[in-house]
C-alpha cells in the first residue's frame, strides 16, 4: 500500500483530473484542511476498498461457478434463462427481471458468505431478549442476556445464514429454489433477520453494508455474460471435494491439492 501511495504521487495519479478512489483519498491527505486524512488512514482505506470492494465478490463468483459445475441441471437452466432474456440487462433488469438468476445468486451469498463472522463492541450496557429461553450454567434458564459497555460481540454470519431452525433441514444444500418457492415452515423464522433478504451475508442494521447494491450487481452482470457464453465442469468430475480453506476469506479449494484457494474448470462453450 505504501508502494502504491508514492508511485500515485510520484506519477501524478493525485492531480485535479483524477477521480479514481486511490487518486480521491491521496488529495483528500494532501488537503492541508484539518479533516483530511493522515497517510494511514489513506493506507487503511485502500485496504477496505481492496478487500471488501473486490475480494469479496471474487471470492462469491468462485462459488457460484463451483456450484454451478456441481449442479449441471442447475446450470442449464440458468443459462437458458440468460439466453432467453436477450440483450444486455439494465440495473433494472438486473435487479428485479431475472428471477433464476437472482435465486442463484441469493442462494450463493447465504450458503457462502464470503465473511463468516464480525466482531462487534458494545457501545453501552443492553440487554438482549433471546427467541428461546436458554439454561445457564447454573442450571437455570433465562430469557434475556445482559451484555456490559465494551463486550466484544462476534456475529456469526455464516452460522445464521445456514441455521436448521431458519433453513430446514437442507439448510447447507445449494438449493436456489429456496428463493421461489414459499416455505411456510421456515419463513417465519427468517423474518427475525432484517437483512437483505433475511441474510446475514451483508451485516445488519446501521452497520449494514453500503456497497451491497453495487455488489449485488457487479456479481449478477458477470454471471450473467458468463452464463450466455459459457459451461463450466469439474475437471476431475462430479465427484471431486470442495472444501473451504483457512483463511480470513473463505475460497474453494480441492482436497489433498498443493494449490490453496483454487479449484480446476473446464470450460467450454455453450451450446442450445
Amino acid at each position: 500500500m505504501n508502494h502504491i501511495s508514492y508511485h500515485l504521487k510520484e506519477t501524478g495519479g493525485a492531480t485535479q483530473g483524477d477521480k479514481s478512489c486511490l487518486g480521491l483519498l491521496l488529495k483528500a491527505e494532501e488537503s492541508g484542511e484539518r479533516v483530511g486524512l493522515t497517510p494511514q488512514e489513506v493506507i487503511d482505506e485502500a485496504r477496505v476498498l481492496l478487500l471488501a470492494g473486490f475480494e469479496t465478490t471474487a471470492v462469491s463468483m468462485t462459488w457460484a461457478l463451483v456450484e454451478l459445475a456441481r449442479n449441471l441441471d442447475m446450470q442449464t437452466k440458468l443459462c437458458d434463462k440468460c439466453l432467453e432474456f436477450g440483450p444486455t440487462p439494465s440495473y433494472d433488469d438486473l435487479a428485479n427481471k431475472l428471477p433464476y438468476l437472482d435465486a442463484v445468486v441469493n442462494e450463493v451469498l447465504r450458503l457462502h458468505t464470503p465473511i463468516k463472522q464480525i466482531q462487534r463492541s458494545a457501545m453501552q450496557e443492553d440487554i438482549i431478549p433471546l427467541s428461546e429461553p436458554l439454561r445457564t450454567a447454573s442450571g437455570n434458564f433465562t430469557e434475556s442476556v445482559c451484555i456490559p459497555k465494551g463486550t466484544v460481540i462476534v456475529v456469526p454470519f455464516a452460522a445464521l445464514n445456514c441455521s436448521v431452525s431458519m433453513w430446514g433441514p437442507d439448510a447447507k444444500v445449494f438449493k436456489p429454489s429456496w428463493w421461489y418457492e414459499w416455505d411456510e415452515g421456515t419463513h417465519g423464522a427468517r423474518e427475525a433477520l432484517h437483512g437483505y433478504r433475511h441474510l446475514m451475508t451483508f451485516g445488519d442494521g446501521a452497520q449494514i453494508c453500503l456497497g451491497r447494491l453495487f455488489a449485488l450487481t457487479e456479481f449478477k452482470a458477470v454471471l450473467f455474460a458468463l452464463m450466455r457464453n459459457f459451461m463450466f465442469e469439474m475437471a476431475d468430475g462430479p465427484g471431486m471435494q470442495i472444501v473451504e480453506s483457512l483463511g480470513n476469506l473463505p475460497r474453494p479449494e480441492v482436497v489433498g491439492s498443493a494449490e490453496a484457494g483454487s479449484v480446476p474448470l473446464q470450460v467450454c462453450r455453450y451450446e442450445v
